[in-house]
């Protein structure tokens, strides 16, 4: 694959999760309105393509419950058509790819969803698909963002089917044109840098601190990897993730719901970027689905990448089906995700055997960061170096310092000293316990079944905010 080839952001087909959270505002009464949107939606036939989609319209035809739905959003990087130029040479970088792919499950009692980002670079064996030219293609080990070059969507969701285990009802569609205007409909999205970024391949130069930005700058925004935490493709998942929660934080706000230009602004620039299959492609079943969905908050959104490994090429990466069986087993299962808190305690994903951490003594009494090291130890924690915090200064509260990159580890460690988080970039893996006034013993830890990925900070909340590295 070209070096040069400029990779849509994950965050783009999120928007779209964003597009059927909105049209709740759309009500009954403005037919006019649904008209015009209606003839903005590109239809795609999936029914004969044996993509293994289902026509489900998400309610049970003999109960009238509802029932949950599975909804693959797709980012085209196409370079071809309006508003697509600037991002590569058409004739340079050909046909298109799924960059953005996520697998978006709704829960039947439409209270919860959950999106499940698929890294561009996971490789897998391709189905076997049918071309537009009526040719079978596909069973190659490749990227699985190739399937949509080979087949479209109809082989994307084949692949996806096969890789998660899963079944995908429906698709929505967008591409680069698409992104600049939704977000510039929206009036610019809120995003929060922890370092100021200078990169002149994605033209990005933000100073640290927040700001509220446009179209390309958001574009580049999402798509930036080079001088920015590891550089890789999953890491940036991460950034994409809560840029993708602040603009649904937005767009479920009053000053979008209550504004009926801005509103009409936004789905307008939301649809005519769409495609999608048949049933979603008439608006009045997307309104449905969508006004099924009208008690679904921020919060009650979560984002994760699916777990993966990396392969020897050190450029790709597979599915770790391991890690990724929880996930899946829930999204089958229709059961919450994170599962809910264990007595009382905070869902915690990291074991206390995979936690490294040093011990300091901040307390000024001789041997108590010994006696919290032992403590620490039996309860399975990797113990480092032990010794005083230096220059003799006390503290009142225990205090972690961890690098942000591990702050599920973090979690883990908080609960069980009761400590105090303290963030600290470039801390590494290890992280240092300062042992305070306060400390009164080692809280033992029951860890969910819902292990993270590497690098530990794979889930986030759209009901919250974070500045991103």
């Amino acid at each position: 694959m070209s070096s040069r080839r400029s990779r849509l952001p994950r965050i783009v087909a999120g928007l779209l999760a964003v597009l059927v959270l909105g049209v709740t505002a759309v009500g009954a009464g403005v037919n006019l309105l649904l008209g015009h949107l209606q003839g903005n939606i590109t239809a795609v036939n999936l029914g004969t393509s044996g993509s293994g989609q289902s026509a489900a319209s998400g309610v049970n035809a003999q109960t009238g419950q509802n029932e949950p739905l599975n909804l693959l959003l797709i980012g085209s990087d196409t370079r071809a058509g309006a508003g697509n130029g600037g991002f590569g040479h058409a004739n340079l970088i050909t046909g298109a790819r799924s960059d953005t792919t996520i697998l978006l499950h709704i829960s039947a009692d439409r209270k919860t969803a959950i999106g499940v980002s698929i890294p561009r670079d996971t490789k897998m064996t391709l189905p076997l698909c049918t071309n537009s030219k009526g040719q079978t293609v596909g069973g190659q080990y490749t990227r699985i963002n190739a399937a949509f070059d080979l087949g479209g969507a109809a082989c994307t969701i084949k692949a996806v089917n096969k890789l998660t285990g899963l079944n995908v009802d429906h698709f929505l569609q967008v591409d680069f044109g698409g992104f600049k205007n939704i977000v510039d409909a929206l009036g610019g999205v809120q995003v929060c840098l922890a370092v100021p970024v200078n990169d002149v391949k994605s033209g990005l130069h933000l100073s640290a601190g927040t700001h509220d930005i446009t179209g390309k700058t958001a574009l580049a925004f999402v798509r930036i990897r080079h001088g920015i935490s590891d550089g890789s493709d999953t890491s940036r998942i991460r950034r994409q993730q809560a840029f993708l929660s602040s603009v649904i934080r937005k767009i479920s706000s009053g000053g979008t719901l209550l504004n009926p230009a801005k509103f009409i602004s936004v789905m307008d620039a939301a649809t005519k970027s769409l495609t999608a299959d048949t049933y979603l492609a008439n608006i009045s079943n997307l309104q449905a689905l969508a006004l099924s969905m009208k008690n679904i908050k921020p919060s009650d959104i979560t984002f994760l990448t699916l777990p993966w490994l990396p392969n020897p090429d050190r450029a790709t990466v597979h599915m770790d089906a391991v890690k990724a069986k929880p996930v899946l087993d829930a999204i089958a299962n229709d059961t919450p995700w994170p599962p809910k808190p264990v007595n009382g305690q905070p869902v915690l994903t990291i074991d206390p055997t995979l936690v490294r951490v040093n011990v300091l003594n901040g307390t000024g009494v001789t041997g108590a960061a010994r006696k919290a090291a032992a403590k620490l130890k039996a309860e399975g924690f990797r113990i480092g170096a032990v010794h005083n915090v230096p220059n003799g200064q006390t503290y009142a509260t225990t205090t972690l310092q961890y690098d942000p990159k591990w702050d599920q580890s973090a979690a883990t460690l908080t609960y069980a000293a009761n400590a105090t988080q303290q963030a600290v970039t470039g801390q590494g893996k290890t992280m240092n316990l300062i042992i305070g006034a306060n400390f009164n013993g080692v809280r033992p830890v029951v860890i969910s079944k819902a292990v993270a990925v590497a690098g530990d900070a794979n889930v986030n909340n759209a009901g919250q905010s974070f500045c991103a590295k």
